[in-house]
């Protein structure tokens, strides 16, 4: 949502991001600059609404606030803070012991662990591409040895792309 937010205008993003104070004045009274700014707010507005679900249109339909409808959607899809150190601390579990299992093809291993850094990322933690690829090759299971040490012994780990590793496997 927030790349098509600022795919709309970099602008948009911003009346999202940071908080919009309607004028108290009648609208025939503001200036060109206060009407700018209520006019991205409304295209925001406009963009998320007609991204959410019913169920969620009927929370924020009341809001007439971009940053305000944001808060609410972050609150309930990410939680309230505790909520959200918590899921993190449940995805980095995950992501610690993650490990291909003998009778699962690569491709659903890799599909797996994306979820999570795809959950966490979106979550704000960001696990960078060194460590993914260090834990790719240390959750492989025996019938991986060979390529993972042909990997280690010809390339620098911390400078293989993602998509080169899962490749190579």
């Amino acid at each position: 949502m927030k790349a098509f937010l600022k795919f709309i205008d970099e602008r948009v993003w911003n009346s999202v991001e940071y908080e919009w104070e309607k004028p108290t004045t009648l609208v025939s009274e503001w200036q060109t600059s206060q009407k700018e700014v209520a006019t991205l707010n409304s295209k925001a507005m406009n963009a998320i609404f007609n991204a959410v679900s019913m169920k969620e249109f009927k929370r924020i339909s009341n809001v007439e606030v971009a940053h305000t409808v944001w808060n609410i959607l972050q609150t309930v899809h990410e939680g309230t803070k505790a909520v959200k150190i918590n899921k993190l601390q449940q995805l980095t579990t995950k992501f610690e012991s993650i490990k291909i299992s003998n009778d699962e093809f690569f491709d659903e291993f890799y599909a797996k662990l994306n979820d999570i850094v795809n959950f966490a990322s979106n979550l704000g933690e960001i696990y960078d591409q060194p460590k993914i690829v260090r834990k790719i090759l240390r959750s492989l299971n025996e019938d991986f040895r060979p390529k993972v040490t042909v990997i280690t012994k010809s390339k620098d780990v911390d400078s293989i792309p993602i998509d080169e590793l899962v490749g190579s496997l």
